[in-house]
């Protein structure tokens, strides 16, 4: 690996680090380089502003739970396919509620930094359909999200209890 992408790599774990450790607020950038042991000036050379580190840390993070999740992913139809990844991706959330609601309230309004994941993984949970059913997908998605957003806004948030909701509003779709 490259000098420029092992310097990069280090940064982002530093961040997401920090930003585990202390938030997203109250992490600067001088700590990142800090904790990356990096020049500041580091740091914006490879990443423009803390908003990037943090959708590149959870991107990488994602990445990671859905590798786990396609280990032993059924090959059915979406409905069990959405089930299935819902249930790694809520334990992952709820792991660190306080952190995930913190990464959800900066990143919400970002969606489009993420729209080519989300339709990549709409198709994926289509993969063994006729057709590819982009409205059904994304009233699919719309319930993760939002089960997974009320789920994370409890007092002491449950997978389990998050995933068994999904699940009835999943099955009013079908």
């Amino acid at each position: 690996m490259m000098k420029r992408e092992q310097t990069k790599r280090r940064i982002q774990e530093a961040a997401w680090q920090l930003f585990r450790e202390k938030g997203y607020q109250d992490t600067t950038t001088r700590h990142i380089a800090e904790r990356a042991e990096v020049a500041a000036g580091t740091v914006f050379s490879h990443f423009p502003t803390k908003l990037d580190l943090l959708k590149a840390g959870l991107s990488q993070q994602i990445d990671h739970v859905l590798a786990a999740a396609n280990t032993d992913c059924p090959e059915t139809g979406p409905k069990e396919k959405l089930m299935h990844f819902a249930g790694y991706l809520y334990a992952f959330y709820c792991l660190e509620a306080d952190f995930s609601r913190e990464l959800f309230r900066v990143l919400i309004w970002q969606q489009e930094e993420f729209e080519q994941q989300l339709e990549a993984f709409r198709r994926r949970l289509f993969s063994h359909e006729a057709s590819y059913d982009q409205h059904r997908a994304a009233v699919m998605m719309d319930c993760y999200f939002m089960t997974l957003i009320t789920g994370l806004n409890a007092d002491k948030p449950d997978a389990a209890f998050m995933l068994n909701q999904l699940e009835k509003k999943l099955d009013v779709l079908q």
